[in-house]
Parts: C-alpha cells; structure tokens; sequence
C-alpha cells in the first residue's frame, strides 16, 4: 500500500521524543519494513488547535499543501496517528473524503464528558467527526475499545496490541554490568524508574517512586535508585531526592534511545506508579531488557504489566502498597530473576509490534481492496 501518513500530536522529528512521538516513528518504521510505501503529507500539531485561531490560517494552508501532494502522489489511502478531545483530526476527514480515500484511526478515544465543557466542548466535536468517518479505528487500549462501541459499530473498531521494537531491547548483561560499574553500584540494589520529567503526573510519578525507596532504605541500606529522563522538573527531583535519599539516588539524565537497553539492565528492577498513564511504553522496555515492573492499577498499566506473572500491580495512590511491592522484590531474589524472565518472553510473545501490526495492515488492505473501482 502507498499510506499518507499524518501523526497529530508533533511531527516525526519533534526534538522532544516523548511516547507518542516514540509510538508514531515505530508505526512508521512498521509499515516500511512490511514493504509499504509512506509519506507525510501534514506535520501541523493538533493539541488544542481549537483555542487557537492564530493559528488556523496557517493550518489550512498546511491542510490545502497536504490535499495537493495527496492528489499528485495517488495513495491508497490516509492513516492518521492518535485523535482525541485535545488533539482531534479536523484535516484528515476531509481530505480523505475529497480524494476518495478510506480512512483509518490508530489510537483513536472518546469520552462524553468533554462534551460538557466549554473548553474542550470543540476538540470533543471535530474528534467525534474524525472517528464516525473513518473505515476503522485502530485502539491499543481496551477501555477505549468499550467507549468507542458508544459511537461505531463493532466491525469498525480493532484492538491491537500494545508493543514496541523488541528488537530495540535486546538481552545485554554485560553492557549494564560496565554501567554498574561506571556507577559505582556493583554492591547495590538498584530500582530502575524512567520518564519525562515535565511537571504534572510525571513529575509526582518520579517523586512518588522517591518516597518509596526512602520507606525501604532502612531495611536495604545498600538500595539505590536509577533515574532516567530529562525535563523541566528534573531540578526539583534532584533536590527531593537529595533529601529524601542522600547519596542514594543517580540522575542519569536524557538517555539515547538506542543505550535505554544497557541503562534498564544496570538495575534490578523497574518501578513506576503509572497515575493517569495511558499504556506506559517504558515498562514493555524494561520488561523487554528482563527487569520486573512494580506499577498501580490506574489506567493502562495493567494492560502492558501481568500481575503475578511479570510484575507486580498495586492499587494507586497508595505509597505503603507501592513501596512493599518493590521492597518484596528487592528482598526475594529468586522471585524477582523469575518475573524478570517471564516478563521478557511476555513481551516478545504479545508485545511485539512489529507482529502486531501485521493484524492492522491485513484489516487496511482488505479495505482497500474492496474500495478499490
């Protein structure tokens, strides 16, 4: 297939490489390495493009540029990566619909009470007009498959896996080992947690992981936590940490997308607690890299975490919960090396996305072919 590619939430090349970019690229990378052809015709962010009519003039223009390469490049149809109240598609509907195109939605959600407030009352609208003319949408959340079945009828909504590249996370002890080392943490017990360090629930998500190892440090005076990421809020963290855990705490700062492997395999275990994350593509990572994942029930993480079989899933908003999970695997060795292993083959058995996506593309292209004249 020749696919129109168009990501809303930043373009491909955004410096600031958070899951949804990371999410976009590997769908990209999926569907070149299946053989098919892919082209971006609009790079323009949506998020919250409806209070900002600064910018729509600007985005029409992009919307019309778009039209005039999708009509010179003949595709056999428009793919749009991620729709919601605050990120909506107003352009792919419409120039999918001008050129005869079907029209496919990967991460496609939709919720009702945005329709109750003025300021998302607009996003709510143009993303529930995105979902209604598309062929089908593709969702890799089970809470979105039951909200979705409000609004589309079930044949035109199809669950797909979450995964990443396990080929991107290969085994390497060796290469933590040298990081141990580098580190000065042969001796220690090391939790492993990663993310965007941007204030809100990422920021208090690093913070509560934190207060967890400081509840545990006088039972494992050797523990020492690992952090990776960058942002705005690391500052803060630094100096919580510098206080809740002295001399116990390594920032390790923005990581190379092609090292997370070898950093993940430097620790013992990952923990996040995953409040308001959608699916949390950082624990497929370390679970990929044989970490065990410590996470709360919130939202998406039990989707991608097997409790009792990967990790460990705890209720939210609970420290005492969270910080006894991790302590359980910090004191059982042999319990913690079992789920890391599990989780590994979990992940290359069901999270790969590579294999998952060759689902998604089956479903495209027998659209495709019956809208074909």
């Amino acid at each position: 297939m020749r696919i129109a590619y168009y990501p809303t939430f930043r373009s491909l090349d955004h410096p600031r490489s958070s899951g949804l970019v990371s999410i976009a690229r590997d769908v990209r990378a999926a569907m070149e390495a299946e053989g098919h052809e892919v082209f971006v015709p609009l790079s323009r962010t949506t998020e919250w493009i409806f209070l900002r009519p600064s910018e729509w003039p600007g985005s029409l223009l992009d919307a019309w540029r778009a039209d005039r390469e999708v009509r010179s490049r003949k595709p056999d149809c428009w793919f749009t990566y991620h729709t919601y109240y605050r990120g909506p598609d107003p352009f792919g509907p419409f120039i999918a619909r001008r050129n005869r195109l079907p029209y496919f939605i990967l991460a496609g959600s939709y919720a009702t009470k945005y329709r109750k407030r003025l300021k998302t009352w607009a996003g709510f609208h143009l993303n529930r007009m995105a979902l209604e003319r598309a062929d089908t949408v593709f969702v890799n959340k089970l809470r979105d498959v039951e909200n979705l079945g409000r609004l589309l009828a079930p044949e035109r909504i199809s669950y797909i896996r979450p995964g990443i590249r396990t080929a991107n996370f290969p085994l390497a002890p060796e290469r933590g080992a040298e990081l141990r080392a580098k580190l000065g943490l042969l001796q220690k017990r090391v939790v492993v947690t990663a993310a965007m360090m941007r204030p809100g629930v990422k920021e208090e998500g690093i913070a509560f992981v934190i207060d967890a190892c400081r509840a545990l440090t006088a039972e494992f005076p050797d523990l020492h936590l690992l952090v990776l990421g960058d942002g705005a809020a690391r500052a803060r963290l630094e100096e919580h940490a510098r206080t809740a855990l002295p001399g116990a705490c390594t920032f390790a700062g923005r990581v190379a997308p092609a090292d997370m492997h070898a950093w993940y395999q430097a620790g013992d275990l990952f923990a996040f607690p995953g409040i308001g994350e959608a699916l949390g593509m950082v624990y497929l990572e370390a679970q990929c890299c044989g970490l065990p994942a410590v996470a709360t029930s919130h939202d998406g993480a039990p989707e991608v975490v097997a409790d009792g079989e990967a990790g460990i899933i705890v209720p939210p908003f609970s420290p005492d919960a969270f910080s006894a999970a991790v302590g359980t695997l910090l004191r059982d060795a042999g319990l913690r090396e079992r789920l890391g292993r599990q989780a590994r083959e979990r992940v290359l058995r069901v999270h790969d996305i590579t294999a998952n996506y060759r689902g998604m593309f089956a479903v495209m292209e027998d659209v495709c072919a019956r809208r074909r004249p």
